[in-house]
This record gives C-alpha cells, structure tokens and sequence, in this order.
C-alpha cells in the first residue's frame, strides 16, 4: 500500500471522528472498532489513528474549520 493510500485512509478516520464530534456524540474504544470499515491490519490501525488524533486534537468542528468564526455572545 502507498504511502498517499495510507494518507487517505488516515484521513477517513480523521474525518469520521470530526463528525461525531461535531454531531456531539461520545467516541470510545468499542465505536472506533466498529466505525473501522478496514480488515488488513495496516489499513485498520492507520485509521484508527487518524480517529484518534482528531479526538485528541484541540480544532474546533465545523464553523471554524469551514472559515465561520462563532459569533460573539454579548
């Protein structure tokens, strides 16, 4: 497998993890393994880690990553 496959696959799991989290759900180890949709093992743990670094990541969803600043609450 190339290293650009392995890049989209990462960013499958990134992109998977970012919308839970933007759907305010709650992802744990049980989710991503059945979220995984890969059976070879590289496949499986490339995306596992781009899920979990978009979990632990400090970005915020949508509106800033899609160029929307949150509007300010005065």
């Amino acid at each position: 497998m190339s290293a650009f496959e392995l890049s989209r696959i990462y960013g499958q799991g990134w992109n998977v993890a970012k919308q839970l989290i933007a759907d305010g759900a709650v992802a744990n180890a049980a989710q991503l393994a059945k979220l995984n949709p890969y059976r070879a093992e590289d496949e499986r743990a490339r995306w596992a880690k781009g899920f979990e670094e978009a979990i632990s990541s400090r970005t915020p969803a949508r509106s800033v990553a899609f160029g929307r600043r949150p509007t300010r609450q005065r």
